[in-house]
């Protein structure tokens, strides 16, 4: 006996005199449906009750953060994060150890809000995580118009904007 398994409805493989078939290069953490008929030689019979299978996941098993080591306050910056192995199934989450200092997005963009120092921790569903430092500063300003005033002999007055 011939027996045809069908995967979303679509014939993908036959196996001859065995009850049992491996279906190989699914795709990782996916829904899949499948049937099985059987050929005698001379008709198909119906299709078998429809079986779904979910794929397991690739969980991480490292996971890094990169982002810049200080800001300056009003300034943005998105995080790069990398899951090994790289066909992970993971996804990852962010949180901020100040949201009062620096704020971080789902997409892992920080935004500083203030002085300080802030830890961002980035977490992957399997539970492995990482993290990075960053210093938030007052915004460099440009110093202009030097101007010096009331000099004596022992000292001077500068004023600038």
């Amino acid at each position: 006996m011939i027996y045809y398994i069908y995967q979303n409805d679509k014939k993908i493989k036959e196996v001859t005199d065995v009850k049992t078939a491996t279906i190989t290069g699914l795709s990782a953490n996916t829904s899949y449906t499948f049937a099985v008929s059987a050929w005698n030689g001379k008709k198909e019979s119906s299709k078998s009750n429809v079986v779904t299978v979910r794929t397991s996941t690739i969980p991480a098993t490292a996971i890094t953060i990169t982002i810049t080591d200080y800001m300056e306050t009003g300034q943005s910056v998105k995080a790069v994060v990398a899951l090994t192995p790289t066909n992970t199934t993971d996804t990852v989450t962010y949180k901020s150890s100040d949201d009062a200092t620096a704020t971080v997005s789902a997409d892992g963009t920080v935004k500083a809000l203030k002085t300080g120092s802030v830890t961002i921790t980035a977490t992957a569903t399997s539970g492995r995580t990482a993290t990075a430092t960053i210093g938030i500063y007052e915004p460099m300003v440009t110093v202009t118009n030097l101007v010096a005033s009331n000099t004596t002999a022992s000292g001077t007055t500068l004023t600038w904007q």
